[in-house]
């Protein structure tokens, strides 16, 4: 007689086509436009005759320079950050925690507003050049920044150098509990203990944030556009978007577009290698709490002047997007007096771009989250039947599982533009100028950072928890609605709320697919900048500040309280 399978595991063995959903999606808005990109510049190569590529494009130029700015802006990451890793690792005091917090405010901060935050602090008149101006009182003095290599280095620094002070300064930390109390013991120095220790345990980490920031400065789009320094400062990024969008050249813009997803997917790869490196070196079961001690003064005194110079960075660009929009001037040269207009004027515009931009990062928030979801829940599921030991799901399910999250996790080496190109290039502009699409975009792009989330709070819930609603006799599905959807529930507010400032500050997409009468606030301040309407830019710039702020508060809130 046939032995009737439980009813619990023929539900798991069903829900597997669930995985279908989070997989079509990612494959539809991803996977294919993304490859519609790439293959469309291989008819750039013909058999015969040189490549189109080296013949009519300015391909390796573009290429080296891409590369250069991108190395110099890693290494400029890697200067401003690695003083900051070192406190951060080194000290638990109240400094280092105040320092950890003041280098979360770029990652709220959308590209569009960094770039306009180094146009008002850092340009000819800005507010850097009126302090040196004012400090040897000559009117004459200026260093001039903007519109050149420098001024996107430095950019792509202040964006960057948090992730080094956040992945090295972890690091240490683990480092410094892990093994500093065992080198002590055996009467090693604290030099010793810097040079033979924290440095050679610490090098895959500064690779990793090297790699990462390459990646971000590389694939940058809104701060090179903005900040560049015309036809010799272009990147590759940048030219895509010229040939497909003003030019309307596809073909050219996918030769540009399988440049540069080679040389991004080499750096990406190398980033994996050095990931792993890390894991072998910090074992999970490794840990010890460290007694809390007050940092001595002189100790104390060079972080203080560390946290000035990075405060000045931060701070000051931003802080002179808030103080533009409260000012203003009857020519371009006159003198600045406080004023309202700029927020008594941006009504008409802003408010219906304020809505766009908060419809738009709801839809793609909640698409996203609902897919890390389904996907989290059944990588859950299918784990915790392989552990049961379930005949078939050993094998079976698994690769469902490491499938799933191969699938979650693929747009994070993508770039956003190339993407644009690819929707373009696959549904046509017909089918592309919508906001359906727009929306996809989003949250596939969101989809990495909101499976995470979701994937580690699944994880986290008690296996007793579950196996005792199933006792109870509550199926799968309504014990995902009723215990594991609740017991998650701070880390899938954390998905949404990073979903959200993701989208909130994203200008590639709609860019990129050029939809007409949907003014985004990142669409409008880029706009009024580039019409140099800095009033009115500034007065928009602090509304979508604001709103990064909050989901990206609420985001963190809810991984702390978890």
């Amino acid at each position: 007689m046939k032995k009737a399978k439980p009813p619990a595991i023929d539900f798991y063995r069903k829900t597997t086509l669930l995985a279908l959903v989070p997989m079509l999606a990612v494959t539809a808005v991803f996977i294919l436009p993304y490859g519609a990109a790439l293959a469309g510049g291989f008819s750039a190569f013909p058999n015969s005759a040189a490549p189109i590529a080296t013949r009519d494009l300015p391909l390796l130029p573009i290429a080296l320079f891409t590369i250069k700015q991108a190395f110099f802006s890693a290494l400029a990451a890697l200067l401003l950050g690695l003083p900051g890793a070192w406190f951060v690792g080194a000290s638990d005091s109240r400094l280092a925690r105040v320092l950890r917090q003041l280098t979360a405010i770029p990652f709220a901060m959308p590209s569009i507003l960094v770039a306009l935050g180094f146009v008002l602090f850092f340009g000819n008149a800005g507010w850097f050049n009126r302090f040196i101006a004012a400090l040897m009182g000559n009117e004459t003095e200026r260093a001039l920044i903007l519109y050149q290599t420098s001024a996107i280095v430095l950019a792509h620094a202040f964006y960057n150098f948090p992730l080094v002070i956040r992945l090295v300064g972890d690091s240490l930390v683990h480092v410094r509990h892990a093994y500093a109390p065992a080198a002590a013991t055996l009467g090693a120095s604290p030099w010793t203990t810097a040079r033979t220790l924290f440095l050679s345990a610490a090098a895959p980490a500064i690779m990793r944030s090297a790699l990462l920031a390459f990646l971000y400065s590389f694939t940058s789009f809104s701060i090179v556009l903005a900040l560049g320094g015309g036809p010799r400062a272009t990147t590759l990024g940048v030219e895509i978007y010229r040939y497909s969008r003003i030019l309307l050249s596809f073909r050219e813009a996918s030769v540009f577009a399988i440049t540069e997803t080679v040389i991004a997917g080499l750096v990406f790869a190398l980033f994996v290698f050095f990931e792993r490196k890390t894991q072998t070196i910090f074992p999970d079961n490794v840990r010890r709490v460290m007694e809390k001690k007050p940092m001595p003064l002189r100790a104390a005194l060079p972080l203080i002047i560390y946290l000035l110079v990075i405060a000045c960075i931060v701070v000051g660009p931003l802080l002179s997007i808030v103080a533009e929009s409260f000012l203003s001037r009857a020519s371009r040269s006159g003198a600045a007096a406080p004023s309202l207009t700029w927020w008594l004027a941006i009504g008409e515009r802003c408010a219906p771009a304020l809505f766009r931009s908060l419809a738009l990062a709801f839809c793609s928030a909640s698409a996203s989250c609902a897919l890390a979801i389904i996907a989290g829940w059944i990588v859950k599921n299918s784990e915790k039947n392989a552990a049961k030991g379930v005949a078939g799901s050993a094998s079976a399910v698994p690769l469902a599982a490491r499938a799933l999250r191969l699938f979650v996790s693929a747009p994070l080496a993508s770039s956003g533009i190339v993407l644009g190109l690819g929707f373009l290039m696959l549904y046509g502009r017909k089918h592309s100028a919508n906001l359906a699409a727009v929306v996809a975009v989003h949250a596939v792009t969101a989809l990495p950072f909101a499976g995470n989330a979701i994937m580690e709070g699944f994880h986290t819930i008690n296996t007793g928890i579950i196996n005792a609603a199933e006792s109870l006799g509550a199926s799968p599905l309504k014990r995902l609605f009723t215990v594991d959807i609740p017991l998650c529930g701070r880390h899938i507010r954390s998905a949404f709320g990073f979903a959200a400032a993701i989208s909130l500050g994203e200008l590639n997409a709609v860019m990129m697919l050029g939809i007409e009468d949907f003014e985004t606030l990142p669409l409008l301040i880029y706009r009024a900048a580039g019409a140099y309407r800095y009033g009115s830019a500034c007065a928009a710039g602090v509304i979508l500040m604001l709103c990064c702020a909050v989901a990206f508060a609420a985001s963190d809130i809810g991984v702390k309280r978890g």
